[in-house]
């Protein structure tokens, strides 16, 4: 006689199982409805779990939208390898407006904006949320060098590109055709091919590698 072995989750994997399903549901949540609306009691019941598992998981609430944006940007990793091996791009500075608006521009990254704006008046959320966002940034900067092979370490270009397709992607729903603001990020694309004709980061800014 056959017998069907129980496999039991461990506390571990329930905890990480549900933090999962809360990310989710805030992101789906907080780009739907805005951040202030996007209430736990929302949030929970879009993650389809008890309304106190927000303060069970995460100290505050600022706790919780910190780690919701950190949880994002992980997403945001494996969303740009992905697009880089599928589009055979990114070793030029003029891939990176259109493969970022192709990230930056989902729901996830309507949702961090969203948070952002949030915490400009928010002291607390502010105070967690802005060192998230320099590792965040120490992090992304050194993949888009490595993935470009510059030898200069330079802030300038990916904070241009990554802000700019932020805000492009809240003003497509300022415009009659949401669809057409990707005519201006192929635009953006076109000014930095000409900008930097071999694709490289020192050739954009106008200063040789250093030796």
């Amino acid at each position: 006689m056959n017998e069907t072995k129980v496999v039991r989750r461990t506390q571990e994997q329930r905890t990480a199982e549900t933090r999962g399903a809360l990310f989710e549901a805030a992101v789906r949540a907080i780009s739907r409805l805005g951040y202030s609306r996007a209430s736990n009691a929302e949030i929970a019941d879009e993650a389809g779990v008890s309304r106190g598992a927000i303060t069970h998981h995460f100290t505050t609430r600022a706790s919780f939208i910190a780690e919701v944006v950190r949880w994002v940007f992980q997403q945001e990793v494996v969303a740009y390898q992905d697009l880089q091996r599928e589009w055979g791009t990114g070793s030029r500075v003029s891939d990176w407006p259109q493969i970022s608006w192709e990230v930056l521009s989902r729901p996830s990254g309507v949702a961090v904006l969203e948070i952002f704006v949030a915490s400009r008046s928010d002291p607390e959320l502010a105070a967690l949320i802005k060192p998230v966002q320099a590792e965040i940034e120490e992090l992304a900067v050194t993949a888009f060098l490595d993935r470009l092979g510059a030898k200069v370490r330079d802030t300038t270009a990916i904070r241009l590109v990554v802000w700019a397709m932020h805000g492009m992607s809240i003003g497509r729903d300022f415009i009659d055709d949401p669809n057409a603001m990707r005519d201006s990020v192929i635009l953006l694309s076109n000014m930095l091919e000409r900008l930097a004709p071999n694709g490289t980061l020192e050739e954009l800014l106008g200063s040789p590698p250093p030796s």
